[in-house]
């Protein structure tokens, strides 16, 4: 199987815990606590994110790739795709009339691949390697 492959598919695997803690965090804060759905979108999509660089740093990408500079491109990568999200979720939400879990899964599905390859080329900086043959 493909090196890269691999990677995708723990990412995925990252991801898929990170969004059921997400989902959690969004639930229990809007649902138990009342907190208005996009503040607590942004509440679960700090702690979902914050578990995913931990998990990825450990488990997706070399630990190598891991650093203080890394952390902070990580962070913003994950500023402007909250941005993106939210702005999606208030749309999916009160203009398209979807519920907001359904909203947020679906944004989930759509920026994933994006997410990805953001934070491999951007933040662990492992640049897509071409396939040269080896001597």
């Amino acid at each position: 199987m493909d090196g890269h492959f691999r990677q995708l598919l723990r990412f995925c695997a990252v991801g898929g815990t990170c969004f059921g803690l997400g989902l959690g965090v969004l639930a229990g804060l809007h649902e138990l606590a009342g907190v208005n759905y996009l503040l607590a979108y942004v509440a679960s999509f700090v702690v979902a994110n914050l578990a995913g660089y931990l998990l990825n740093a450990r488990f997706t990408f070399p630990a190598a790739s891991v650093d203080h500079a890394g952390a902070a491109r990580y962070l913003t990568i994950n500023a402007l795709l909250l941005l993106a999200n939210t702005g999606g979720l208030k749309v999916l939400v009160d203009m398209a009339h979807m519920w907001y879990i359904t909203a947020a899964a679906l944004l989930a599905i759509v920026y994933t691949p994006l997410s990805f390859l953001a934070q491999r080329l951007i933040t662990y900086r492992l640049g897509l390697r071409s396939r040269a043959p080896q001597i």
